[in-house]
Parts: structure tokens; C-alpha cells; sequence
């Protein structure tokens, strides 16, 4: 996986695709923890994180990239009931119990399933739960563009990612629930090659 510099991480905060508000406050209601702890994995610039800030008692900020981790705490700023760490969902050196909701946004499709499934049942509390958030863009102009570009590294991640698998692989006999939460965003040219040029796997402009 490529690092993000400093500029390319700016662009992520800047120009990705926003999470629903309502979304974020149905999960805190549903998980009932307003006054429980919460982890976001992969929490990048804090684009989720951001929602669950102030609504529940703490949240770890769990980011393996410097340069996104650093920015998260510049944009979401020092407090008292935010701690960012440096970990993987493979291993998020977070305490054996610990959390109430583990979140994750669009950077779960990176988690290995396996260590992450054991490394999530280790820092769960006894009914703990899981939210997995994420946006579906009806045009898939964002996908095209990768796949037109046909990126190696976007390719490669595609054909390793385990889609065919069961849900049942993941959940065992639970099922997960699925909600859907309508929004619309409207961007300009600009905003939309700003969040293509921000991923990972899109090459810097020093790049031949």
C-alpha cells in the first residue's frame, strides 16, 4: 500500500465524498452508546470520526498513515475524549474488552478478514457491535475512472478481495443489517478529479 503525503492527504480531507450525519446518529441510538467508547479503524482524515465526536463518550482514531492520522488531529483538534493511535484492524494495540462500537468507513475493503475478525472479537465488549459505513455512487464515475486508468494497484485489490465469499464467511450465523440513508452531492469537475487523485493507488503528479 502507498503512504499519502502531506498534499495528497489535504486532498482526501478535502474532497472525498461526505458520510451521512443521519447515518452516524442512527448508529449511535441503535448501538445505544452515547455514553460508550468507540473506535473508528481506518479512520483516515476523520471524515467519520467527525460525526461521532461529542456524541459518545470517547473514540480512539485508529490510522496506520502518518501524514492522514496527522491531519484527522489537526482538523478534529485536541480533547480530552479523542485519542488517535497509531494501529492496523489487524492489530489495533487497543485493550483486550474495551470498546462498545467499533466503526469503520471505506477503508474496511483493506482489512485482512481473518486477523481482523479475531483482532475485533479481542477488543468488543460482550455485545459489542460492528458498523460499517460506506457511500454508493449510482453513477460509478469514481470506479470507471480507476478502472478506465486500469490502476495495477486498484486491479489487484479487486481480484484479492473476497466479494464471492458468504456474508455467512464473515458473520457466521449472524446476519448483518443493512440501512440505506439517501443523499445527494453535487460536486464540480474539480472537486470530482480532486477525490480521484486522492486515492491511494492514483499516482502523484511527479510520477511518470
Amino acid at each position: 500500500m502507498n503512504r499519502m503525503t502531506r498534499d495528497k492527504a489535504m486532498q482526501y480531507a478535502k474532497y472525498r465524498l461526505p458520510f451521512s450525519i443521519e447515518a452516524s446518529k442512527y448508529v449511535i441510538d441503535i448501538a445505544n452508546v452515547s455514553e460508550g467508547v468507540v473506535a473508528d479503524i481506518g479512520a483516515g482524515t476523520g471524515l467519520l470520526t467527525k460525526h461521532f465526536v461529542g456524541n459518545v463518550k470517547k473514540v480512539f482514531v485508529i490510522e496506520p498513515d502518518f501524514e492522514m492520522r496527522e491531519l484527522a488531529k489537526e482538523l478534529i483538534g485536541e480533547r480530552e475524549d479523542v485519542e488517535f493511535q497509531d494501529g492496523l484492524a489487524e492489530n489495533t494495540n487497543l485493550l483486550a474488552h474495551s470498546i462498545d462500537l467499533i466503526v469503520a468507513a471505506n477503508a474496511y475493503h483493506r482489512f485482512h478478514p481473518e486477523s481482523t475478525i479475531k483482532e475485533f472479537k479481542r477488543i468488543l465488549k460482550p455485545n459489542g457491535m460492528l458498523a460499517v459505513f460506506s457511500y454508493y455512487d449510482d453513477s460509478n464515475f469514481f470506479r470507471d475512472t480507476l478502472r478506465v486508468c486500469n490502476d495495477e494497484q486498484y486491479v489487484k485489490r479487486l481480484t484479492e478481495s473476497r466479494h464471492i465469499k458468504p456474508v455467512q464467511y464473515f458473520y457466521g450465523d449472524s446476519t448483518p443489517n443493512r440501512y440505506l440513508f439517501k443523499q445527494e452531492h453535487n460536486e464540480t469537475w474539480d472537486e470530482y478529479w480532486g477525490a480521484v487523485i486522492s486515492s491511494m493507488e492514483s499516482p502523484d503528479e511527479r510520477e511518470e
